[in-house]
């Protein structure tokens, strides 16, 4: 059964700064109270930004080609992207206003040209990165935020039972560098969540410096990154291999849900294991 698109409207505020409507929509959803605005903070700016670019680009930054490709998909629906064609909010936003869109047509024609732009929008635009990301922040925090994405990733999965695939693979999954095997440019790469199929946060390089003894520099985590691999190289190779079989097993999970786009990330996931396994690691 579809998912209402106010569902999709609230869940999408709530990845927004807060506002004190969001406790109402909150309760409406079954979730905790939302967080206070410095938990919001860590969360969604300093952990794990909402938006499509970092999780879908080869360079794992904000912009470029992948937000690009998200804000074409608004004018190829003849609408001005917004200031911020790929944040959660705005994709999920612009989903429930195509459920509505298709809800209210009476011509069948334009019904099915709605339904197939929010099948669009679904496996090419939402489903090949948020699966993943609500896995990252599930595992970041076990509050308001874990039961958010936990509510996100079952009302999308529900609406990719509705709508089967398009025939081609999702545009963002193809073409992308694969993992270069050694040197400066591996690190960054790692960052690179579509490149690697892992999400590293900065709560993750904090819980690498914990569980090799070391300290971490405050930073970018490209910086904290490479600041731990000077202080004790071995360790932390060895810590990120881990790290990445504990991705692979987690897309692995999906494949049964969502075939082609989590076979890409496994596979990505996969490889950085084999990569990172043959990297100096601790006697």
């Amino acid at each position: 059964m579809p998912v209402s698109p106010e569902v999709f409207r609230a869940l999408g505020a709530l990845c927004e700064p807060p506002e004190p409507a969001h406790a109402g929509l909150a309760a409406a959803l079954g979730l905790p109270a939302p967080p206070d605005a410095a938990t919001f903070t860590d969360a969604f700016v300093f952990q794990l930004v909402p938006y499509a670019a970092p999780y879908l680009g080869p360079d794992g930054m904000l912009g470029g080609e992948a937000a690009d490709r998200v804000a074409g998909f608004w004018r190829a629906l003849q609408l001005t992207p917004p200031a911020e064609p790929d944040h959660l909010a705005s994709l999920l936003g612009l989903y429930a206003a195509l459920g509505d869109r298709e809800s209210a047509e009476i011509r069948p024609d334009r019904s099915g040209a709605w339904r197939e732009a929010r099948r669009a929008l679904l496996w090419e635009h939402l489903l090949t990165w948020v699966p993943a990301y609500v896995h990252a922040m599930t595992a970041l925090s076990a509050g308001f935020h874990s039961a958010w994405a936990r509510l996100l990733r079952a009302a999308l999965l529900a609406e990719a039972r509705v709508l089967a695939p398009p025939p081609s693979p999702p545009l963002h999954l193809r073409d992308l560098p694969e993992l270069p095997g050694t040197g400066p440019v591996l690190i960054r790469a790692l960052l690179a969540p579509a490149r690697s199929g892992l999400f590293i946060t900065r709560s993750d390089l904090m819980s690498a410096a914990a569980a090799t003894g070391m300290g971490a520099r405050a930073g970018g985590r490209e910086f904290t990154l490479r600041a731990l691999l000077d202080s004790d190289e071995p360790a932390i190779f060895g810590w990120l291999a881990e790290h990445a079989a504990g991705w692979a097993n987690r897309h692995r999970a999906d494949v049964p849900s969502l075939p082609r786009i989590a076979e890409h990330w496994l596979g990505r996931a996969q490889a950085s294991v084999r990569v990172l396994q043959q990297l100096p690691q601790p006697a």
